[in-house]
C-alpha cells in the first residue's frame, strides 16, 4: 500500500525551461528561437542533473559551477566565451525569474488533497538558499512538513544516490515499497529511486525518448492534467482511515 509520495522539483513541479530562457534572453540581450531555446534548457538541464553530486562532493565551488553550467548550456549558441562575470549577470536574472515560477496547472489542489492521505515529500537536488527559495515561492510549505523536504546540498546526498531515498523513507517512518516518487529525469529520478526499492512515476512531460531509465517506471506521466489524474485517482483508491476527508 502507498503511504507516501515524494516529488522532485525542478520541471516536476512547475516549468523550468520558461524563468531560464527568460534570464537568457535578458542576459544575452536578445530573443532566442524555440529551436534555440530548446537547446539551451535540454543542456542546461542536464548539466544540473549529471554534476551538482560534484558540488555536494566538494570537488567544485557553487560559483565554479554555475560557471561552467552556462558555458556547456550555451557552448552550441555562441562562440563567445561565457565569462564568470556574465556567468554572474546571468545568475542575478535567473535568481529573479525564479521569483515568478506556480506550480504546474491544477497541481495546487491535487496537493492538497493529497495531503490529506498521504505523507508528502521533496528530494531535490541543489543549492540549499535558491531550492528553499523555489519551494517558498511555490508555497510548498501549505502540503509538506519541513522534516520531509530533503534538499542534497543540507544533507551531503545528492540524487542518483540511492541513499537520499532511504535516509528519506527511515526518518518519515515507511518502507520503501510504500513510497512512491514523481520525478522527470529517467536516470536521476526513475532508476535511483527504484534502487532504493521505490515505486517510480517518471514525468516525461518534456517527451525526452533519448534517455530512458534503467529500469521500467510504474507510471509514465507526459503531461500536468495526465499527472493530476494519476494522483487523484490514488486518492481515490485510499483507504477511508488513511484518507478521512476523502
Amino acid at each position: 500500500m502507498i503511504k507516501a509520495i515524494i516529488f522532485d522539483l525542478d520541471d516536476t513541479l512547475y516549468d523550468q525551461k520558461s524563468p531560464l530562457i527568460t534570464a537568457v534572453n535578458q542576459t544575452l540581450q536578445r530573443t532566442l528561437t524555440a529551436e534555440q531555446a530548446n537547446v539551451v534548457f535540454q543542456r542546461f538541464h542536464e548539466f544540473n542533473d549529471q554534476t551538482f553530486n560534484r558540488v555536494t562532493g566538494q570537488e567544485l565551488t557553487l560559483e565554479a559551477w554555475q560557471t561552467a553550467r552556462m558555458r556547456h548550456s550555451l557552448a552550441e549558441l555562441t562562440s563567445e566565451a561565457v565569462t564568470t562575470d556574465w556567468a554572474i549577470q546571468f545568475q542575478m536574472a535567473y535568481q529573479r525569474a525564479l521569483t515568478n515560477i506556480q506550480l504546474f496547472d491544477g497541481l495546487a489542489a491535487t496537493l492538497t488533497r493529497l495531503s490529506h492521505c498521504f505523507k508528502i515529500g521533496i528530494i531535490t537536488n541543489g543549492p540549499a538558499a535558491t531550492q528553499r527559495n523555489k519551494l517558498h515561492q511555490l508555497q510548498i510549505e501549505h502540503y509538506v512538513h519541513p522534516d520531509h523536504i530533503f534538499i542534497s546540498e543540507e544533507l551531503g546526498i545528492a540524487k542518483p544516490d540511492p541513499s537520499i531515498f532511504t535516509t528519506w523513507a527511515h526518518q518519515v517512518g515507511v518502507r520503501a515499497n510504500e513510497a512512491v516518487y514523481v520525478g522527470d529525469n529517467a536516470q536521476l529520478d526513475v532508476t535511483s529511486a527504484s534502487h532504493a526499492g521505490w515505486q517510480t512515476f517518471w514525468f516525461n512531460h518534456r517527451e525526452n525518448n533519448q534517455a530512458q531509465p534503467a529500469v521500467i517506471p510504474d507510471q509514465i506521466i507526459q503531461s500536468a492534467a495526465e499527472l493530476n489524474e494519476l494522483l487523484l485517482a490514488l486518492v481515490a483508491a485510499a483507504a477511508p482511515t488513511a484518507c478521512p476527508n476523502h
